[in-house]
């Protein structure tokens, strides 16, 4: 992810919104340039060695030998067939648009290298050989069996890998690509955090297709094409404004209109941990967490957003993110200002996700606010009483 930031702030830094400075900076855009191509541009290799790195210590498999088997197998699936009779690598493979293939090819590389080796089908060295080269030929027979079987289907089959889980997990991406799918997406990651779990569980299976659309968005902005996803991580940042179930307008009417001293200092401070789209104090401080009158405004308030920018993104109202990864904690209303490159239209929504967020939770902050008021008036009677 922090590649990522990197790449497209590379983009942004390449196509700045204000003319005068888009002109002084116009003789670095190559540098730019190429600092996108060498980090979202080989996203797809880096998961590769990522998902090996971090399952060898899962499975307690040699580290390095199941980096290099996985990356191997998967820059090796990048290679296609072409119309004069050869094979060349698919550059743009190695970026987002093999990502999928990267995680599927780094599960299968520590599957086979902890298969083969629990079925003690090895090379086995004699003893008093180091365990670093003994490893390595431990290793050598699964990691053989796996190139044969790729470079068979690559060679022989034509196989494109890219393709293939495009087309398997295209029901997925048919999802979140749709203004339904979209709204459902944030309505789940909601749902789950409202009841104690964090939504990464949830975007965690969102993530890679989102990273996707993004980089798309990015390489097309940069080659001065149309950019056709609204779905991408920017834009789920612009509208989890506060954080999931999009809770700065709570904090907002928490500080300036809560009757309650609890809520109101619970809302003091709150909002600048709020405005950094970190909700935690007011998910366990309200609490909003397993609390009846708040899971309707908490589950409703981002699918309504999700589902408005999307359309108004797709039929043209507001501009679409071509910067699609910013760090998340960045506050909403520059968000929807960095990811369009400075458009106005997508500001000016940044900022009413804010206001809509307020006017949705207000009822039910004030109910949830008048009961404790009265209750925190009862316990200083019971004190004066006693």
């Amino acid at each position: 992810m922090a590649l990522l930031i990197i790449g497209s702030c590379s983009i942004l830094l390449s196509n700045l919104p204000w003319a005068p400075l888009a002109n002084i900076m116009q003789p670095a855009a190559p540098l730019f340039n190429t600092i996108f191509n060498v980090t979202t541009g080989i996203m797809g290799l880096l998961t590769a060695a990522s998902v090996a790195y971090y399952g060898a210590q899962e499975y307690r498999q040699d580290v390095f030998v199941s980096i290099a088997t996985s990356v191997s197998l998967f820059t090796l699936s990048q290679y296609q067939f072409t119309a004069g009779g050869g094979y060349q690598l698919n550059v743009e493979g190695l970026g987002t648009s093999g990502l999928i293939s990267a995680i599927l090819i780094g599960f299968i590389t520590l599957k086979t290298l902890a298969l083969f080796k629990a079925k003690k089908i090895t090379i086995r060295m004699p003893k008093g050989v180091p365990d670093a080269v003994s490893e390595s030929f431990t290793s050598l027979l699964p990691a053989l069996f796996l190139l044969i079987i790729f470079s068979i289907l690559v060679v022989v089959f034509h196989f494109n890998i890219n393709v293939v889980i495009a087309r398997i997990m295209s029901p997925v991406t048919y999802v979140l690509n749709s203004a339904p799918g979209y709204a459902l997406y944030h309505m789940l990651c909601a749902l789950v955090f409202f009841c104690g779990i964090n939504s990464q569980v949830v975007i965690g299976v969102a993530m890679p297709f989102l990273m996707q659309n993004g980089a798309m968005n990015e390489k097309a902005f940069q080659a001065g094409e149309q950019v056709m996803f609204a779905a991408t991580n920017a834009t789920d940042a612009m509208i989890w404004a506060g954080g999931t179930g999009a809770t700065l307008g709570l904090v907002i009417l928490m500080s300036l209109k809560a009757k309650s001293q609890y809520f109101k200092k619970l809302g003091r401070m709150s909002l600048a941990p709020g405005v950094f789209n970190i909700n935690e104090p007011l998910i366990f401080g309200t609490p909003v967490c397993f609390n009846p009158l708040f899971i309707m405004p908490f589950i409703l308030t981002p699918g309504l957003l999700a589902a408005a920018t999307y359309l108004m993104m797709q039929y043209g109202i507001i501009a679409m993110p071509h910067v699609a990864n910013l760090p998340w904690t960045t506050p909403s209303f520059l968000i929807g200002f960095l990811m369009t490159g400075g458009s106005l239209s997508t500001t000016l929504w940044s900022f009413m996700i804010t206001i809509i967020s307020m006017l949705i939770y207000f009822p039910f902050f004030c109910i949830a606010d008048k009961q404790l008021y009265e209750k925190e008036l009862q316990e200083a009677q019971t004190q004066e009483m006693a």
